[in-house]
């Protein structure tokens, strides 16, 4: 079947366009039915959901082609058939980025999760050849992989790496587009917790002291330094201010109510009145977002987006990094999601494990937290000021506290 769209001729049977011209849009000529997404391939919107053709870079012939046969199936609502020669690399990786995509629409994961896929099947791409047939790959294959992996990234970030690509072969057994489940060999194996334990000591506690804490927010600019106060008043993390909205807080109460992105888990917390100030502060110097979306947005960027990039770094880190060097506080372990950290530490000091928990939006997993309806402001209170002693040497101003809040 031929999309009415385009206008072909038969050249040795490949298909070569009328109209050679290349549109503004990086489509090959224009007419042509698919579009370049973000992800570096070749797409189409069919029945309300996108479906690949394949690469940029692999030509658009080829990708023309793929959807010329297999149009007529997903405008059906059906899957088309698969290669009977097999799934290749390369399509089970698109199967896999496809339904994780649909996910980040509903909003089952994050944007940052999402590039984290995307840069996992690009990786199996890269080293295995997206052409080759998934159930042609051996153990020693995932043991390169593994090696290849060691030299470029730590104990921590390479656990993360092997559960990702343990993960995309997994989707591929259990929606039966691969027959088998796929054997990795034994050295295709996540860090021990004893190499784990030895690069955490090795990098350094990720630890601030209350001196440094307090330079860094002094130093910072005013939406920064409202960061910081977030982080070590309520353990807020990167991604936690990159998608905090003013609707999360109420800064006449002083309080914020805050699901945590990363789990949807409930968290509440007692703001510090410098913490309010600063929150005002950084509002009223907000620059006007670009996107209509981010309009509630606390914190946008000089180039009126959010503090995120979507991908493993965030605009937040790489600002903060650049004050913890003007301060001269580079070291190992130093990082704003260190703040987070520092906040657990210090919090831990007042014994309400509960308050804390909710603050910091975890979840015991023991069952008897399964009754816990409600944290009493006064405790949450408590965890707060406990912090802010730490802090500044001086107890919190008191607030007014209504009893058996959230």
């Amino acid at each position: 079947m031929t999309d009415k769209s385009v206008s072909t001729t038969s050249t040795g049977g490949k298909l070569t366009p009328a109209d050679t011209r290349t549109t503004p849009d990086g489509k090959p000529y224009p007419g042509f039915p698919l579009f370049v997404h973000q992800s570096g391939r070749w797409a189409k919107k069919i029945r309300q959901k996108l479906v690949y053709f394949g690469k940029v870079s692999g030509g658009w012939e080829s990708a023309l082609a793929k959807y010329q046969a297999e149009a007529p199936h997903w405008h059906a609502g059906r899957r088309p058939p698969e290669n009977p020669d097999g799934m290749t690399v390369s399509r089970l990786c698109d199967h896999f980025y496809a339904a994780k995509e649909q996910r980040r629409a509903a909003g089952e994961i994050t944007v940052r999760t999402l590039a984290e896929y995307l840069a996992t099947c690009e990786l199996l791409v890269s080293a295995f050849d997206g052409n080759r047939m998934v159930d042609d790959l051996a153990a020693n294959d995932f043991a390169k992989l593994r090696e290849q992996l060691a030299k470029r990234v730590g104990p921590v970030r390479l656990v993360n790496e092997i559960t990702r690509v343990r993960g995309v072969f997994r989707f591929g057994y259990e929606n039966n587009l691969i027959e088998k489940p796929m054997r990795y060999g034994t050295e295709f194996a996540r860090p021990s917790k004893k190499v784990l334990r030895l690069h955490r000591a090795e990098k350094g506690a990720k630890l601030f002291t209350a001196s440094e804490i307090k330079t860094l927010a002094d130093a910072a600019g005013v939406q920064m330094q409202a960061m910081i106060l977030l982080a070590i008043n309520a353990g807020l993390g990167n991604g936690d201010v990159s998608a905090l909205n003013h609707s999360h807080l109420d800064l006449s109460a002083g309080t914020l109510d805050f699901p945590r992105p990363k789990t949807g888990v409930a968290r509440r917390a007692i703001l510090w009145p410098a913490t309010v100030t600063a929150l005002k502060a950084a509002s009223k110097a907000r620059p006007t977002p670009t996107d209509a979306a981010d309009i509630d947005a606390a914190f946008i960027t000089k180039y009126g987006r959010r503090w995120a990039t979507g991908s493993q770094s965030t605009a937040v880190g790489l600002q903060f990094s650049k004050l913890l060097k003007a301060q001269g506080i580079d070291r190992d372990g130093a990082s704003f999601y260190a703040i987070r950290h520092t906040f657990r530490t210090i919090a831990d000091g007042s014994g309400d494990q509960r308050a804390i928990d909710r603050i910091m939006g975890h979840e015991s997993g023991h069952i008897s937290t399964a009754y816990i309806e409600r944290i009493d402001d006064t405790r949450l209170h408590a965890v707060a000021a406990h912090v802010h002693a730490w802090l500044y040497g001086a107890p919190m101003a008191l607030a007014k506290v209504k009893v058996g809040a959230k």
